[in-house]
């Protein structure tokens, strides 16, 4: 991979932050980049010569490079898409973003702030645009931020971590090596993906359960038959992977008509057999998200197909029926 000025000078913090040549090296290898450390020092030298705003602080070892506060961000002029753009991934993304890389995008936001201070129009945008849960909206519990950065760490860098964690119900803390594969955002809860040494079986770890987190330095095995998007679509975050099975649903009242304009998923079948009614046919893994979902309904629903289904239903809403008497 090449290495260019830009991905150089987007590792650099404001002053009086600084990064040694030996951490950005770190960081610059991380990414890919074939470079030495000898090399990467002549390259900022020469990014001091033509560049001003940046500087090295020379007063200690090992020395820091580092931009002026007073430079613009990106060393050139933000436009306000850019800030609009900013901004929403500030209020949204920030989950989704190795703890470092949020970091180095602090003075980037600064920036966006200075930019739409006098742009009253696209600042007003920000006031206008809001993303709400559509499902009961639940607290987030709370990740210590130093385990978060270790564990976003082991999941970029492919690296074993030694951890120390709490099952929901388990009645003392256990330690473990595992294999970090990805991280899902599912509502307010952020899960690790990891497995666990000589099992081919994906765990599902939130983040708030970790109480201790070590970045080893052995890779997680190279040869996983993986696919994050594969994984999503097969049903596994709805907590029950099962095969897909063949599901009829009839609904009354009304309800059940959002799913022409809001289907879930391009292969359902929806018919109204009368006014009120529609009856949905569809092929998917039977998840208890999808449980919930159907419970919402209430008596507007009715389970025709499986059977299996069908009587867990059956069986359930009794229950319930019972606790109401």
């Amino acid at each position: 991979m090449t290495l260019t000025d830009h991905d150089i000078l987007t590792l650099l913090p404001r002053a009086p932050g600084k990064r040694s040549t030996s951490e950005l090296f770190t960081r610059l290898a991380a990414a890919g980049h074939r470079i030495t450390v000898r090399s990467l020092q002549r390259r900022l030298l020469s990014l001091m010569n033509s560049h001003p705003a940046i500087t090295c602080d020379d007063r200690n070892k090992p020395f820091g490079w580092s931009i002026s506060q007073k430079t613009p961000s990106n060393l050139g002029e933000m436009s306000v898409q850019e800030a609009v753009a900013l901004k929403l991934s500030e209020r949204y993304l920030k989950d989704a973003l190795p703890i470092d890389s949020l970091d180095d995008l602090k003075h980037y936001f600064t920036q966006a702030d200075l930019k739409l201070k006098h742009e009253s129009l696209y600042r007003a945008w920000l006031d206008k645009v809001r993303i709400v849960p559509a499902h009961q909206l639940l607290a987030q519990p709370k990740v210590a931020r130093n385990l978060m950065a270790l564990i976003y760490d082991g999941v970029l860098t492919g690296k074993v971590l030694d951890v120390t964690y709490a099952a929901r119900n388990a009645a003392k803390q256990s330690s473990y090596a595992i294999e970090p594969l990805a991280l899902v955002i599912r509502g307010n809860v952020t899960y690790l993906l990891a497995l666990f040494p000589n099992k081919n079986d994906i765990t599902r770890m939130p983040l708030h359960r970790f109480k201790s987190v070590n970045v080893t330095d052995t890779p997680i095995r190279t040869a996983h038959d993986f696919n994050l998007d594969d994984y999503i679509a097969s049903g596994a975050m709805g907590f029950m992977q099962k095969a897909a099975v063949k599901v009829r649903i009839r609904f009354f009242n009304g309800a059940g008509g959002h799913l022409v304009e809001t289907p879930i998923s391009l292969e359902q079948q929806l018919r109204s057999p009368r006014e009120g009614e529609h009856l949905l046919t569809i092929t998917l893994p039977i998840t208890e998200q999808f449980k919930w979902w159907l419970l919402a309904f209430g008596d507007n629903a009715e389970i025709l197909a499986p059977l299996s289904l069908r009587n867990e239903f059956k069986i359930r809403l009794a229950r319930a029926s019972q606790r109401y008497r």
